[in-house]
């Protein structure tokens, strides 16, 4: 669509060439695809594109159309241990590294992410003695700028806490986070270990228990649960078909359907030893990688979902030999961390934070290294996190005050 710029009138007021358009154009055709940092500005510009953009249906229609990006670490001032998260976009042939949130290395983390959301620890740091204060969990909207304390399970002596998944309630419409709640010192011998998996709504301070595994029971799934799903921090959930998917070590896969909030296990290939699980095209992947042959070998489940166990077969093999640029067989490890980019791409990463990011097709294409905005291609990392821009403002119990900002707000946010 070509791009008019505005005209001004003589005058007391101003014209453009948007009003001779009906209001339902400029809506539906012109604002719903624009950029979401660009609809907050024209916010400002009339009281009706206000009111327009702020109707659920225009903010659903804007979030469908915005690419799902994997967001990616960066170390911007290392001698201060500061780093910037990043949301990579590889549209129309370029790539861009979009700012969302900067964060002390040693203070903060990305705890999860879905759809516009974002979940942070953060921990102050008292200047005057230089001691820690507990963390604090906030949850963010980096398009709205939003921002508010996240409610965490009660501390339970002798246990602690993580969060598995951030997910959507479809029956309710509700954001909810997914925590675990293991014992801080795990032993085989005792009968009475047992771990807890509560869900709390994002905006409610209800806290319910859905589901526990105990060392006592002897099925697969108690042996699963009472294990504990890890953190999402650093191995967060496949979102897919209104499920989340975690792949375990041996030869299991756990499944959350987040509108009954049960469990339940999925099979995989048996002659996979190690795999990352991923959603391309729709479809629930497995990538499975050779140290020395090379290559990553992705399969994709078949009958999801169905009655009996489901089905996988093998779709690709990507030669990591074939790029432009030949990577260290040394790099090849067994556990890379891997994203997809635009469906068809991926995006893969050996060694974490120190490794460059590798951006190539699924026929194994080298398309070239992600790159900072100086041009460096180390200091990067993947964080397995996506994000996908909305307008929707955060599903708060209470609203945000101005006089409490300074107190509720963490030092940490800067938005798209």
């Amino acid at each position: 669509m070509e791009h008019r710029q505005p005209v001004t009138m003589p005058g007391h007021g101003v014209e453009t060439v948007l009003d001779d358009l009906p209001e339902s154009i400029i809506v539906d055709e012109i604002l719903v695809r624009l950029p979401a940092r660009d609809i907050m500005r024209c916010r400002c510009v009339r009281k009706g594109w206000r009111s327009a953009t702020s109707a659920d249906k225009f903010m659903l229609d804007h979030h469908r159309r915005q690419p799902l990006l994997p967001v990616l670490g960066h170390a911007v001032e290392p001698q201060t241990a500061t780093r910037l998260l990043l949301s990579i976009d590889a549209g129309a042939g370029q790539q861009q590294l979009c700012p969302v949130v900067r964060i002390r290395t040693y203070s903060g983390r990305l705890l999860a992410a879905l759809d516009g959301l974002i979940i942070v620890s953060h921990r102050s740091v008292s200047v005057r003695t230089s001691s820690s204060h507990p963390v604090s969990l906030f949850i963010c909207n980096p398009v709205t700028r939003e921002c508010a304390p996240l409610v965490t399970p009660p501390s339970q002596h002798g246990f602690m806490h993580h969060i598995a998944g951030l997910y959507r309630h479809q029956p309710s419409g509700e954001y909810r986070v997914l925590w675990v709640s293991t014992p801080r010192y795990f032993d085989r011998a005792d009968a009475a270990y047992t771990t807890f998996y509560y869900v709390v709504a994002v905006g409610s301070s209800d806290i319910r228990c859905i589901a526990e595994g105990s060392i006592a029971q002897t099925t697969p799934m108690e042996t699963v649960l009472c294990k504990g799903l890890p953190d999402s921090s650093g191995c967060p959930p496949v979102h897919h078909r209104g499920s989340l998917h975690w792949g375990l070590p041996g030869r299991a896969i756990m499944v959350f359907n987040t509108a009954a909030e049960t469990f339940r296990l999925m099979g995989r290939p048996v002659q996979l030893r190690f795999h990352q699980l991923l959603e391309m095209d729709g479809t629930l992947a497995l990538c499975s990688v050779s140290p020395e042959q090379m290559t990553v070998d992705v399969w994709v489940v078949q009958d999801y979902g169905a009655e009996t166990t489901e089905t996988w077969s093998f779709k690709h093999q990507i030669n990591l030999s074939g790029v432009d640029d030949p990577i260290p067989r040394s790099w090849v490890m067994r556990f890379p961390r891997m994203v997809v980019l635009n469906n068809g791409e991926l995006l893969i990463q050996f060694i974490r934070g120190c490794g460059p990011v590798l951006h190539c097709d699924i026929d194994g294409k080298f398309l070239g290294y992600v790159k900072s905005k100086d041009g460096q291609v180390i200091g990067l990392w993947i964080t397995k996190h996506y994000l996908q821009e909305s307008l929707t403002p955060l599903p708060l119990f209470h609203e945000m005050r101005e006089e409490d900002s300074a107190t509720q707000g963490p030092p940490l946010f800067v938005g798209l």
